[in-house]
């Protein structure tokens, strides 16, 4: 076994999980991180991304509309530093909690 340590962050954004784009993302093909199943989105909606460590907009996910990609990586920016030489990306867990 081989283990690795990771940094990452956590960001409550409802309005992600509101915004017609990025539902259609989250249900769409390939699989996602995720334990939103079929239907509404709700409190279990989470979904896991991963941001390339460079903070250069690359990433698993980077395939997501735009508007919202830019957001999180700009979030990254805000609270990790860029590592060009970093292993493993960021991970990120989209919550979706009404507060």
């Amino acid at each position: 076994m081989h283990v690795q340590s990771c940094r990452g962050v956590v960001i409550n954004a409802p309005e992600f999980f509101a915004d017609p784009a990025f539902q259609h993302w989250l249900e769409d093909a390939p699989a996602k991180f995720t334990w939103h199943r079929d239907g509404a989105m709700d409190e279990w909606s989470d979904v896991v991304v991963l941001v390339d460590p460079s903070l250069n907009g690359e990433g698993s996910d980077s395939d997501m509309p735009s508007h919202i990609w830019d957001r999180i990586v700009d979030a990254c920016g805000d609270y990790l530093r860029a590592d060009c030489c970093a292993a493993n990306h960021y991970m990120v867990r989209l919550t979706n909690l009404v507060t």
